[in-house]
């Protein structure tokens, strides 16, 4: 049994106050439920359940950690190549009476996919529907102090017809289970509100910003919940990030029994710091005490950020009115270790490999994220994407009519309420997604989204409300969002068009077709590491759904889009599909099973080409990069040796022998980092030595290199 102050691996943090938030993340028993073998009827919520010969595991968890990404194994329940079912959780606990009599306990789930269901000592305390957002409920009624409490979830990932996204849609597997923490917090009985959609209870809006003074806008929600009423008083001041308090502000209330009440301020303060990206990602606390009957009930610290932007039709994004690139990559939450389930320091590796690559903004795709990852982008100056799990469908009707089912209109509300509420104060999320390439469309359609919109609009009157559209038609493009984002892969799919008429289409809707400024929310297209071909035909060598993704292709194609999308300033943003290559267990292609491979990164965190050549482009830190290592052997005659840098010259050599230097051509061009030298001799049935080599103004030497045996003719590499 598991003591919240006795467990070895638990923690703990109290403040002054008395709030104490304590992991709960170790200890439980996991089974699958599952419908074959007769178990998903078990009554696993009875305190007496004998639970001794279940899995012990430890949270964050899912699943589908193996499954989830092996490719088609058969169908399992929920109709996938994976299981998509019920899953049991079980843990006991211990609240001693000294330390909790008189609080009030929640217990907090910062997300668990799709369906949760909590009990306490037999006791159904309540269900959670939606698989990304953080959740809580009072268990405050349910616990027995000084003796065993036995928690029972119940998770269930199995497709439904009402919580986006519907039924099987989104290309990448939805993982089960607790995939990410859970604590208990206590407070005392007058609190800040915790049962608000998961959010802090706290929400800072700065205004009237100028380079002498901003009013920091700070609305503090509260609960009484004893049974006597209080008089309330609140403190907000605002620390730097030295610790040291800028301004401070108080004001009183009244809150009768068992009320909830609001408490506003307004806190001026002096000559602000701006959150700036990257060059200055600056953030201040707002500190808030909250004092009940002269007594100091709870306390809760909400870093913030100082900035402004705004988007302009022909010139981009704005930050601090101040151009800004918005070049930056699509992201799932999944890891090659153990999926969905990942670890805070999993998240960091991936974040600084975008920085690494010269990324100014991600787009989290394609629903909410764990809330560290957010907080990471603050602290980065990563500008953020944030979306709904909308993808492709609202609807699973088969006809014609398209009906939606019940309750999917409220659960899309309360996933978007939550995404907001819970992120409200990140200075890093610019853009609120409503949708991921919604194909279907009616009267009823466009009125759950014209809902959707005003909702965000209510909810944050500060950022901007855009979706990522792939139809760019019709009533598409009359969807109420402020800005837009368009996923085409040209170069990629047949019918989207050659890699060479992405610009000319961009313009297109730039000059007349689009009346919201535009983005290129998706682009790119599949590559596997182990594949190479020269002289790739796009139209006959490439199998977009099936084997043939050349790894030299990929990285060919990202030099076309990119050249084109350098010369068009009026894109507001432009994110590459993908950064890392990520579970779909639908698909089977290139060289992976269960993988959609069009990441510039392995799911193993393996950088391929066209990762560096991004990095060439994108990052100012000098780099050197020699392409095509993989393709070890090749033909006598090379058709192109092809390096990527940001130096202005690069020399190649051939087995010590130079081949010539190519100088960086267009300085002035953002794209111009790519060296080529043309049909290369390299040595028939013996291997070479093939060295890049670039020297800088400050005398280093940049050097990187292959070994290539040559073959008589030119082999086409699938493996």
């Amino acid at each position: 049994m598991d003591g919240l102050k006795k467990s070895k691996s638990d923690s703990e943090v109290q403040n002054a106050a008395g709030r104490t938030e304590t992991d709960f993340n170790n200890e439980w028993k996991f089974i699958k439920l599952t419908q074959k073998d007769g178990l998903s009827e078990l009554a696993i919520e009875a305190a007496e359940f004998d639970d001794s010969a279940w899995e012990s595991i430890s949270l964050p968890h899912t699943w589908n950690a193996v499954d989830g990404a092996n490719g088609w194994t058969g169908k399992d329940e929920g109709g996938e190549d994976y299981y998509r079912g019920l899953g049991g959780y079980r843990k006991s606990a211990y609240f001693s009476q000294k330390e909790f009599d008189g609080k009030r306990v929640f217990i907090e789930f910062e997300g668990a996919n799709t369906v949760t269901e909590l009990f306490v000592n037999g006791s159904r305390v309540g269900k959670h529907e939606g698989g990304y957002s953080a959740f809580r409920f009072d268990i405050t009624p349910y616990i027995q102090l000084d003796e065993a409490n036995v928690f029972a979830v119940k998770v269930n990932n199995a497709p439904t017809d009402y919580i986006a996204p519907i039924t099987n849609q989104g290309d990448f597997t939805k993982m089960g289970g607790i995939y990410r923490d859970v604590k208990i917090i206590t407070v005392e009985p007058v609190h800040i509100d915790l049962m608000d959609y998961g959010s802090s209870g706290i929400y800072v809006t700065p205004k009237n910003i100028t380079k002498s003074s901003a009013d920091i806008d700070i609305l503090v929600k509260l609960a009484n919940d004893s049974t006597k009423n209080a008089d309330i008083s609140v403190t907000a001041s605002i620390l730097d990030m030295d610790g040291e308090t800028v301004a401070s502000k108080r004001t009183d209330i009244s809150a009768a029994a068992e009320e909830k009440k609001e408490a506003q301020l307004t806190v001026p303060i002096n000559k602000p710091i701006l959150w700036n990206g990257l060059e200055n990602p600056y953030l201040y606390t707002a500190e808030i005490v909250v004092e009940a009957n002269g007594r100091i009930s709870d306390k809760y610290s909400q870093s913030f950020g100082i900035r402004t932007y705004h988007i302009d039709p022909e010139k981009g994004f704005f930050l601090n009115e101040q151009y800004l690139d918005l070049r930056g990559v699509n992201y799932h939450q999944d890891s090659f270790e153990n999926g969905w389930a990942m670890s805070n320091e999993q998240r960091e590796r991936d974040y600084n490999m975008m920085l690494e690559m010269g990324c100014t903004s991600v787009r989290m795709a394609h629903y909410q994220h764990d809330a560290y990852e957010y907080e990471l982008c603050d602290r980065l100056g990563l500008t953020v994407w944030t979306e709904i799990g909308i993808v492709n469908k609202m609807s699973a009707d088969e006809t014609d009519a398209l009906v939606v089912s019940d309750g999917f209109s409220e659960n899309a509300k309360q996933q978007l309420t939550e995404l907001i509420r819970q992120n409200y104060n990140h200075p890093s999320i610019i853009v609120w997604g409503i949708s991921n390439e919604l194909y279907q469309m009616t009267d009823e359609i466009y009125s759950i989204y014209t809902e959707l919109g005003e909702l965000a609009n209510k909810e944050d009157k500060t950022r901007f409300i855009t979706c990522a559209d792939n139809q760019a038609w019709g009533r598409f493009m009359g969807l109420p969002t402020d800005v837009v984002g368009y996923n085409k892969y040209f170069g990629w799919y047949k019918d989207a068009g050659s890699a060479e008429d992405f610009g000319t289409w961009l313009d297109s809707y730039h000059n007349g077709k689009e009346s919201r400024p535009i983005c290129v929310s998706e682009y790119g297209g599949g590559a596997a590491v182990s594949q190479f071909k020269d002289n790739i035909d796009w139209l006959t060598d490439i199998d977009p759904w099936g084997e043939r993704h050349y790894c030299n292709y990929q990285s060919a194609l990202h030099e076309k889009i990119w050249a084109q999308f350098a010369q068009r300033k009026y894109l507001w943003g432009k994110y590459i599909w993908c950064m890392f290559d990520f579970a779909s267990n639908g698909r089977q292609e290139g060289d992976t099973k269960g993988q959609n491979d069009k990441g510039l990164v392995t799911r193993e965190r393996i950088p391929k080409d066209s990762f560096f050549f991004y990095k060439s482009v994108w990052n100012d830190e000098p780099m050197l990069h020699l392409t095509e290592k993989g393709f070890k052997r090749r033909g006598n005659v090379v058709p192109q040796v092809k390096a990527y840098s940001n130096a202005d010259s690069v020399e190649l050599f051939v087995n010590g022998v130079s081949c010539g230097t190519v100088k960086r051509y267009g300085l002035e061009a953002t794209f111009s980092t790519v060296f080529i030298w043309e049909n290369i001799e390299i040595n028939i049935n013996k291997e070479n030595d093939i060295v890049v080599k670039a020297s800088l103004s400050d005398g280093t030497v940049l050097e990187d290199k292959a070994v290539w045996t040559g073959l008589k003719q030119s082999p086409e590499i699938i493996e």
